[in-house]
Order: structure tokens, then C-alpha cells, then sequence
């Protein structure tokens, strides 16, 4: 089957050949990682760092190239054991994190009381960027301006499995202790979906209903991530988050007049390009950024009605794994069992990405006008920032007083390296590799093979070919997904096609069957409201009956007018 993986011994032969031949086509560099991967040393292969300004000196581009083709065979990949426990990694991030909001927020409600203990450096550029800041978002909108829908990931109550608008309208409502003393607030913008839930009827007299909202406190889970570590993520309430991706969505497009748009991730990588290219503008990335906006910076940063409304939204209080209370928290947990969090928001919550891409853009727009230098080049896309390098020594100050942490391995101000956004340029070549993320099925070897024919890499694109099912084999142009391998191939001309004069013709490709939740819920009636209000509907990209994960595969057929592999 297409999406059947390979036994874990295959591939792991498949990733080593892939590894061989990377040797071959390298230098020494490549040499030197591929006898890691032939002695199993796969622990070094995904630590090993490269100091790409020393090795500007001792190797080219090509071999750099190669070399970091191995490390990716295996560094993110969830099937390669290490002999780690990655929930232990990442719950160990996750207490670090708080410790370091715990100090951070006691650092700033120190000096908001003394000022003068402040750096003046730093006290000039936050007060510049909350200015700034307060410019982009202006004055906190009005519910009925904000529009509200859900997330697809997963709810106290609802299962990652079943997560779509469908269950989520007729799951029990529930909401953290923040949020609940403006529940009927909020709840008078969904008139359809709380009367759904209502245990009176409405009647003439009284058009009001009683709900049952039921507070709670988030849940930390863990996710894959690589094959080092897991990814922390907190789960928050049904209501929380709702009305959360309403309110990032808004600052989404408060962005947007500052030209940060948090739907392209271009703009970064081009200026990454140019970073690699003339060495004066520099990338940053944080560690952990998600997990470090500590409560305190937000309140110095952000207009206080904006910063009281997120906190009404957010979801302080979090219901940690069972076996983690001894894992080095700052605080204790309260009697009920929950643990009150340092961090303002985190990955799980609905508007964390917009919130810390809006904080870093601020920073980063006041510590450039501190230095009189030009904001043009400044970018931001969540934790991937640029800047100009003469900045980047103050940015790194701001960012450490604020409560972040520079990912050394993955910043750059020097040498001829930029990474950002998924792009990695080395003197402005290309050397991004392809990443294999889980284990080895034809579906793997599809986008594999495309990667690297796109790349120019037609050898590796031969060999992965060679170890695809033969029988799978299907052939069609680039720019209709990874279905089929781009190649040589003849468009079927049916007779109907030629007796209407119609140019072109159909070829066949393999495509995911997405999983749709078709039990009856209790709120369904409510679905063509929620559908009309968030403009979505059945075989949109924001289908309500659809939950992740797919139920296996289908050959399609599809129509073009192209004659050519790659599109001209």
C-alpha cells in the first residue's frame, strides 16, 4: 500500500543507502557524518553542529549541502530510537521555561516599581515598542467586530481524534476560571450555539436561556516532535479557545499594516537569502519562545485593555501529567491539583502565535529606530526574526531581559550562513535538505523523489525511485501535489475529450481520504449557522465534518492542459 510504512529495518537500509550515496557526492565533511550513520552512532549524527563560518574555510557548498542531507535522514525523524525518553525532554523544557517566566516576571514588577534599576538601553527601546505596539493593534474591538471560530486542535472535552466544529458544537461547554465571569459576554455573540445548549427555553416574555458552563483548567500534554524530544502543549477549554482564534485572527490582520503577514512565510525567506548573500541582516531564533511569554512582559508591552481582554482569554491554571509535580516548578500546585502557570500563553492557546510575532516585531522595530537604523529589512513570522546585523548584539540584550533565549545553534549574525522560515542559505545557494519525518512508506518516497528532481538532485531522485513499489509507480507534471512521481508521461484523451475539441487530458495520481465524523450530534442544528458565519462548508479546507488523520488512499484522476512535466 502507499501509506503502509516499511519495517523499521528497511528503513532504516533505505535512509543508510540515501546516506551512502550522499558520501559519494560529498567530501570530506559528508565522509565524516556517513561513518556515524554506518557505526549506528545516530545520537551524534542528530547533536552534530555545524560551524558553517569554519567550515567556509575548509569545505564548499556542495559537500555542506550533502552533509546536511545525512543529519536529516535522521533528526527529525518521530521512528529513530535514541534511546531517549522524549516526554521526559520535554517536560523538562516545559519546567525550565516556567522557572525562567517565574524569575523573569519577578525581575519586571521589580523594576516597574524602580525604574532607575533598569537598563536605560532596554527602558528606551521597551517603551518604543509598546508605542509601537499600541499603533498596530489600536482600540480593542468590539465582540461583534471579531470573528470567532474553532481551532482543529483538540479540547479538554473533545479528543484530538474527533476534532471538528461538528463535535465542538455539541460538546459540553466549558471554560477556565479566567474566562468565566465574562461567559454570558461572550456567549451573546453565538445567540444560535448557546441556545443549543440552553436548559430553558426561551419564551416571549424572556428571551434569555440558562447554560452549564463548567470551569476547568488546561491539560499539558505532549506531542511528537523529533527524534530528541517532544513537543509540550497545553489543551485548553472549549470556550477558551474559541474565542481565543478570534481574537488572534484580529491582531493577525492588525499585523498586516505594519507588512507582517503571518499567512506567507516569503517575505523572511528571501531576506534570509539576502542575509547569506551580503552578511547585514541577520536571523534570529528563540528557544522555547512559545513557552517564554512570561505574564509580566505582556502587561509592559501591550495597551492595558488589550492585555486585560487576553487575559480574561487565557487559561492560567493547567492540570500537569500524572508523575511531573517533582520535575522542578517554581510554585506549588493549589489544593485542587492545578498548577498556576508563569507564562502568559502557550502553543495550544489561540492566539499565541500572533501575540509573540506582534511582541517580537515591536522589539525588534524599537531596537532598530534606538540605533537610528532603517526598519525596512525588519520581518517577523512567529519566533523566526530578522534584523540588521548591527543589531543584532542590542536585539539579543532586549530579548534576554524580556525573558527569551536565543537559540544559539539557530541564530546568525556571522559567516555566511542564514536560516528562516524553512529556508537555509549558504552565500546565497540553497542547501535546505529534505527531512524524513516518520518512517519510510511510498508515500515518503514520493515526496522524496519529487524533492530532490525539484532540486536538481537527479541522483538521489534515482535511487529513491528504485526503492518504491514498482506497482505504485505513477508518473504526472509538478504542481498537483506528491501523489506521483514527477515524470515522463501521456495524458489519457478519451474520445469524448477529442470529439469537444478539448486540449489536454487527465493523468492518475494517489491522494489521502480524509476522515469525516458522520455520527448524529446533538449540534447539528447549529452547523449551517456556524457554517454561514465562518464561510466554510463540505470540501472546503475548513470542512466542519472533517478530523485529522485520513482513511486511506484513492487513485484520482485529474484534468490539465499542461503537456509538460514542469510548468513553464
Amino acid at each position: 500500500m502507499w501509506i503502509q510504512k516499511r519495517r523499521p529495518s528497511v528503513s532504516l537500509e533505505i535512509l543508510r543507502d540515501l546516506s551512502r550515496l550522499c558520501k559519494s557526492l560529498g567530501g570530506d565533511l559528508s565522509t565524516q557524518l556517513n561513518q556515524l550513520v554506518e557505526e549506528n552512532r545516530l545520537k551524534e549524527l542528530v547533536e552534530f553542529h555545524f560551524d558553517y563560518s569554519a567550515l567556509s574555510l575548509l569545505t564548499n557548498e556542495q559537500d555542506i549541502r550533502y552533509a546536511r542531507q545525512i543529519q536529516a535522514l535522521f533528526s527529525k525523524n518521530e521512528s529513530i530510537d535514541l534511546g531517549i525518553d522524549r516526554d521526559y525532554v520535554a517536560l523538562g523544557k516545559f519546567a525550565n521555561s516556567e522557572r525562567d517566566c517565574f524569575q523573569t516576571n519577578r525581575t519586571l514588577q521589580y523594576h516597574r516599581r524602580k525604574p532607575s534599576y533598569r537598563d536605560s538601553d532596554v527602558s528606551s527601546i521597551l517603551h518604543g515598542a509598546s508605542r509601537k505596539i499600541g499603533s498596530i493593534l489600536g482600540a480593542v474591538p468590539e465582540l461583534e467586530d471579531v470573528q470567532f471560530s474553532f481551532g482543529p486542535g483538540a479540547n479538554t472535552n473533545v479528543k484530538g481524534a474527533q476534532a471538528c466544529p461538528r463535535v465542538k458544537l455539541s460538546a459540553a461547554l466549558e471554560c477556565s476560571h479566567e474566562l468565566s465571569p465574562y461567559v454570558p459576554e461572550f456567549l451573546e455573540e453565538t445567540p444560535a450555539w448557546t441556545a443549543s445548549h440552553s436548559l430553558t427555553p426561551s419564551t416571549p416574555e424572556r428571551d434569555a436561556w440558562v447554560v452549564n458552563v463548567k470551569v476547568v483548567p488546561g491539560k499539558l500534554v505532549f506531542v511528537p516532535k523529533d527524534s530528541k524530544s517532544s513537543r509540550s502543549i497545553i489543551v485548553e477549554p472549549l470556550l477558551n479557545s474559541f474565542f481565543q482564534k478570534g481574537f488572534g485572527g484580529y491582531i493577525r490582520n492588525r499585523l498586516l499594516s505594519v507588512g507582517v503577514d503571518l499567512r506567507d512565510q516569503t517575505r523572511n525567506q528571501s531576506l534570509a537569502f539576502e542575509g547569506s548573500v551580503s552578511g547585514n541582516l541577520a536571523t534570529i531564533d528563540l528557544s522555547s519562545a512559545s513557552d517564554c511569554i512570561c505574564s509580566e512582559i505582556v502587561w509592559e508591552l501591550l495597551p492595558y485593555d488589550w492585555a486585560d481582554v487576553l487575559s480574561k482569554l487565557r487559561t492560567r491554571h493547567i492540570k500537569l501529567p500524572t508523575g511531573s509535580e517533582s520535575c522542578g516548578l517554581p510554585v506549588e500546585c493549589r489544593e485542587d491539583g492545578s498548577y498556576p502557570l508563569e507564562k502568559f500563553s502557550s502553543m495550544g492557546n489561540g492566539f499565541t502565535f500572533e501575540l509573540e510575532s506582534l511582541i517580537f516585531y515591536g522589539l525588534a522595530y524599537a531596537v532598530c529606530r534606538h540605533l537610528h537604523l532603517s526598519t525596512q529589512s525588519v520581518s517577523v513570522y512567529g519566533d523566526d526574526i530578522i534584523v540588521p546585523t548591527r543589531a543584532f548584539s542590542l536585539m539579543e540584550k532586549t530579548l534576554s531581559y524580556c525573558g527569551f533565549k536565543f537559540n544559539q545553534l539557530k541564530s546568525f549574525s556571522e559567516g555566511p550562513f542564514r536560516e528562516s522560515c524553512g529556508a537555509d542559505f549558504y552565500k546565497g545557494f540553497d542547501i535546505r535538505p529534505f527531512y524524513v519525518r516518520e518512517g519510510v512508506s511510498d508515500r515518503t518516497l514520493f515526496l522524496m523523489h519529487n524533492w530532490f528532481l525539484r532540486r536538481g538532485e537527479c541522483e538521489l531522485a534515482t535511487l529513491v525511485k528504485a526503492r518504491c513499489t514498482q506497482s505504485l509507480i505513477i508518473y504526472g507534471p509538478d504542481g498537483y501535489g506528491d501523489g506521483h512521481l514527477i515524470g515522463s508521461h501521456l495524458l489519457r484523451r478519451g474520445r469524448k475529450v477529442i470529439r469537444s475539441g478539448w486540449e489536454g487530458g487527465y493523468f492518475d495520481t494517489y491522494s489521502l481520504r480524509p476522515c469525516s465524523f458522520s455520527k448524529l450530534m446533538s449540534g447539528d442544528c447549529v452547523l449551517p449557522v456556524y457554517s454561514v458565519y465562518t464561510r466554510s462548508g463540505k470540501d472546503d479546507p475548513t470542512d466542519p465534518n472533517v478530523v485529522r488523520g485520513s482513511r486511506g488512499y484513492a487513485k484520482v484522476s485529474i484534468y490539465t492542459l499542461s503537456g509538460f512535466v514542469f510548468r513553464r
